[in-house]
């Protein structure tokens, strides 16, 4: 069965796991756009935008990276793991989707959660042309946690993968829920979120924020 449509590895945690040789490794390192079509349809849109207290992923050095560097014009920001099949099946789509947006974005934001060391994602990035793509990571998945809003998640699993909504529940994709796109205004606010594969495309990724984040 493909990653990509199967949510059961998307959500459900250790149960999902997958690494090989102590680093995730993808079937094929081309492009493989598959998934939900990145668009308003597939993400749950929160009623009331969500501030976000101050919060800060690490850059490869270690340094804390605060996420309001990125605040000023809407932006993607978008969860995903070494161990995590989807995600490494989903990543090259992304790099190829951040390059084709260039320096003009909007920007798409990539953070590895917890069990993603730098050392796992660099050689991820290195062995599949991960070229675009900044590497941050979230050794906790404390960001992930807090930025997550489980209706919206609730919402956006109902619209793209309604079989899989008895068998999941908000707590659990906000603790294990990856890849999740989250889209943010420009204040730094967060208005949507998707959980699962999407189908990655400038124009989508363009088109999608600008009806949901203005």
């Amino acid at each position: 069965m493909s990653f990509s449509l199967s949510r059961r590895h998307v959500l459900s945690g250790a149960a999902g796991l997958f690494v090989a040789g102590g680093i995730a490794r993808a079937a094929t390192p081309e492009v493989v756009a598959e998934g939900t079509p990145f668009a308003p349809h597939s993400f749950g849109v929160l009623s009331v935008p969500k501030s976000l207290p101050p919060l800060s992923v690490k850059d490869e050095q270690g340094n804390d990276v605060p996420l309001s560097r990125f605040y000023g014009k809407p932006f993607v920001l978008h969860f995903w793991a070494t161990w995590c099949p989807p995600c490494i099946k989903e990543l090259p789509s992304v790099n190829a989707t951040a390059k084709a947006l260039g320096q003009a974005g909007p920007q798409i934001v990539t953070v590895a959660v917890r069990g993603s060391t730098v050392a796992k994602v660099r050689a991820f990035y290195n062995a599949h042309g991960i070229d675009t793509l900044p590497l941050f990571v979230d050794p906790m998945s404390s960001v992930m946690m807090e930025t997550a809003d489980n209706t919206a998640m609730m919402a956006s699993l109902k619209q793209t993968n309604p079989e899989e909504v008895t068998t999941q529940t908000g707590d659990s994709m906000s603790l294990h829920g990856v890849p999740r796109s989250l889209l943010l205004n420009a204040k730094g606010q967060v208005v949507a979120e998707s959980i699962g594969n999407l189908d990655w495309s400038a124009d989508g990724v363009r088109h999608t924020l600008e009806a949901l984040a203005g």
